[in-house]
């Protein structure tokens, strides 16, 4: 488990971003120039330790509950080396008593904006689902499943979750506030309706996962079926592979904005989402980082339709196959 984003907001906007440590108060977002991005030099401690073996760790408190709000204190990096390497002295109690006095004195002595905090956390709730739901941290595993051995193929529990991201993305109320993330998660759904359409078009389950039949295995045998089949199996697989690699780059697009927008260290440890797929012609595996490179450029930045993907994606940094087949355009979950 990690700290959600909607935790970061709360932490960062309830101390005012500032150290919470007694009479220092230091501002820990220093402002952008013309030259950089603002310069955040706060970090968050935990009060009981992340791990049992950790300052303060030994503790009865369960793991999955040292990452939420409740046991987070905001400090400058002098303070937070301070209470981890003194934690006989830097309690528990003490800290937690350090974390509500300086709440409070935020309360009082600086101005909020409390309309603004609500809106962000209404953004970072639908961010964090989004990265509960589409397995964001198993990403590279899941995502990587769909591009190998010739066969794309999901667990179930996976699928499951990324039709009920589906779901709650398009039902969502839109505020018009951060226009860049509404704009990105929009993008991230039109790709995922459409895997869905594609994928499933030849999905069978297999225990706990969803493969994608080999339908050009028939018993009735003739050779010129035989190699159409092949051929139409083929182009859907290429199809499938290309539509995981855009949903791959529409995931960062979703980074790129949560980090220009919302919170400028967003997944600075975990990094951008990558993909592996393999084995080549040369029996290697190859991991790359598919985004959008051009943000300048609408048409590149935005995924427009499945018919026009289809075209386009040969222009993209990374792809697997190319033409257009009208037996997938039947249907489609508009935005």
């Amino acid at each position: 488990m990690s700290i959600s984003l909607k935790t970061h907001k709360i932490l960062w906007g309830k101390s005012g971003n500032r150290c919470s440590f007694p009479d220092c108060k230091v501002e820990l977002v220093m402002d952008e120039s013309e030259s950089d991005n603002p310069s955040v030099v706060g970090q968050e401690a935990h009060i009981v330790g992340k791990k049992i073996k950790g300052p303060r760790g030994n503790s009865s408190m369960p793991i999955e509950d040292r990452d939420k709000y409740d046991n987070l204190i905001l400090l400058c990096s002098i303070h937070h080396k301070l209470i981890d390497d003194q934690p006989n002295n830097y309690t528990v109690v003490k800290l937690t008593e350090f974390k509500k006095n300086h709440e409070e004195w935020v309360s009082k002595n600086l101005s909020i904006d409390k309309q603004k905090q609500k809106i962000e956390l209404e953004y970072a709730h639908i961010i964090d689902k989004w990265v509960e739901l589409g397995r964001v941290s198993e990403w590279k595993t899941w995502a990587s499943n769909l591009l190998c051995s010739g066969q794309p193929s999901i667990r179930k529990e996976v699928y499951e979750k990324l039709r009920e991201l589906q779901e709650f993305i398009f039902t969502r109320h839109w505020s018009g506030e951060i226009e860049e993330i509404e704009h990105a998660l929009r993008n991230f759904n039109n790709v995922l309706n459409d895997f869905f359409i594609v994928f499933d078009k030849h999905k069978v389950k297999e225990d706990n996962w969803y493969d994608t039949e080999r339908f050009y295995k028939t018993s009735f045998f003739e050779q010129h079926v035989y190699y159409r089949l092949l051929n139409e199996f083929n182009y859907h697989v290429d199809l499938t592979e290309d539509l995981v690699l855009e949903l791959t780059r529409a995931g960062n697009r979703i980074i790129r904005a949560v980090r220009n927008n919302l919170f400028s260290t967003f997944r600075n440890d975990e990094g951008v989402l990558i993909i592996e797929y393999g084995p080549t012609m040369d029996l290697s595996w190859k991991t790359v980082r598919t985004e959008y490179l051009n943000y300048k450029e609408k048409e590149e930045f935005n995924y427009i339709n499945l018919k026009d993907f289809m075209t386009r994606r040969k222009t993209r940094s990374y792809h697997f196959g190319e033409g257009e087949s009208l037996k997938y355009l039947s249907e489609r979950f508009n935005m």
